[in-house]
Formats: structure tokens, sequence, C-alpha cells
């Protein structure tokens, strides 16, 4: 009965987790803003929480159905997992504003996980 109860509660709790980036994904404001040539400077500090980079697509990856990768400058991935199609929108040489969470931030690997576009229109205000 208690291991029982310990697994659920475990599992409320992951579920909470989880549940939480996905919200902070789709409703929170990102914590900082900046141009892709930044990110590896000035990102550090923002690890783990959403930000917005706008850069200039690389490089498209939607070979796996399941997944979408968007390739800016400067190393930075961002993961479309959550949305494939939305990183098939995109072709190299577009500029592109992207919100995630900062994953890995050093010169040349920047990941942002849970990434989706963000409205090119909304206010952007880049951190140097």
């Amino acid at each position: 009965m208690k291991s029982t109860l310990l697994k659920m509660s475990l599992l409320i709790l992951v579920s909470l987790s989880l549940g939480c980036q996905a919200l902070k994904m789709d409703y929170g404001q990102p914590a900082a803003q900046f141009l892709e040539k930044d990110v590896a400077t000035a990102g550090k500090k923002y690890l783990g929480k959403k930000i917005t980079i706008k850069g200039t697509v690389t490089r498209i990856d939607v070979s796996n159905p399941q997944a979408g990768w968007i390739h800016l400058g400067n190393g930075i991935r961002c993961d479309f997992s959550r949305l494939p199609a939305m990183a098939q929108s995109k072709k190299p040489g577009d500029t592109a504003f992207i919100d995630g969470i900062l994953k890995h931030c050093e010169e040349g690997n920047i990941l942002l996980e849970s990434a989706m576009l963000r409205d090119p229109t909304a206010p952007f205000s880049p951190q140097r």
C-alpha cells in the first residue's frame, strides 16, 4: 500500500513538472531576448528559463516525423519535437524569432528545447 502511494505521488510530481514547462512555453513571457550572436556570451544566467532568439535559419532537419529541428547561426539548435510541422514552415536564409527553454549555452553549442516560433511582430528587445 505504501509503495503504491509513493509511486502515485512520484507520478503526480513528474507530471506536474513536465506540465509546468509546457505552461511556461505556452503562456510565460521570455526571461530575456537575444540576437543569435549574443546568446553564448550573455545567455548563461538564463539556463532553464524561457528565452527568445532572433537568428538566421541555416538548416532544417525534419527527417524524423516525430521531431523537427531548426538550426540558427553560431551553433544554435532549436528542438521543435512538440511542433515538428512548425519547423517545416521555415527555410534556410529565413529570419526566425524562436522561443524555447535554454538547456545548453556554450559557444558553438546552444540548445533551445520545446521551441516554438514567435510572432515576428511581437515586442523584441534583445540583450547584449
